[in-house]
């Protein structure tokens, strides 16, 4: 869902999952007719919420015995390399983690990384986070107006989405300041 900010433009692969796309007209979230993230908290994903696919193959055989609706599609969750590292230390950091997107995105396991499935198309950007052995959006997260608003971004009308890699890469600066605690007075540094 997102391209890369490595000059070269290198993305992993974090797995696949299968959603429908709703509208979403939510306080403090964009108005988006077909709401597109990997976020648990925002969309229900098929066949079971919440769950990844290494491959199409097994993404679209596990939808086979269940009634499937005609306006679900089949998505793949694309970080970019220079990233990965960081979103890797917060998976295993959290205790709880999503195995295909660490067997996909950590480096430091053997085996190739796997290559994205041939026909896709780039659909925006998405800033997300890793926590509780879940991803969360930055509109999850209650950070869209406060972003609108400071950093002066949009996403698209359609899916919800920043339209271009620098917004995204502002968006995530500010909002890794945004949500990090600050120590109170007095107290040691984390």
């Amino acid at each position: 869902m997102i391209e890369s900010s490595s000059p070269d433009g290198e993305v992993l692969l974090g797995g696949y999952f299968v959603a429908v796309p709703e509208s979403l007209n939510g306080l403090g979230l964009p108005r988006a007719a077909r709401l597109t993230t990997a976020s648990d908290c925002l969309i229900d994903r098929l066949p079971e919420e919440g769950r990844w696919f290494g491959t199409t193959s097994e993404a679209l055989e596990a939808c086979l015995p269940v009634l499937v609706h005609v306006g679900a599609r089949l998505y793949a969750l694309l970080v970019p390399a220079d990233r990965v590292d960081g979103f890797v230390a917060d998976m295993v950091a959290s205790d709880t983690y999503e195995p295909v997107l660490l067997a996909h995105l950590d480096r430091r396991a053997d085996g190739p990384v796997r290559e994205v499935a041939a026909g896709g198309r780039v659909l925006g950007w998405e800033v997300l986070g890793y926590d509780i052995g879940l991803l969360h959006s930055w509109l999850c997260n209650n950070l869209y107006e406060d972003g609108v608003r400071q950093l002066g971004v949009a996403t698209d009308d359609d899916r919800g989405l920043l339209s271009d890699q620098e917004a995204a890469v502002r968006v995530a600066a500010w909002a890794t300041l945004v949500v990090t605690p600050s120590p109170s007075p007095g107290s040691p540094p984390p």
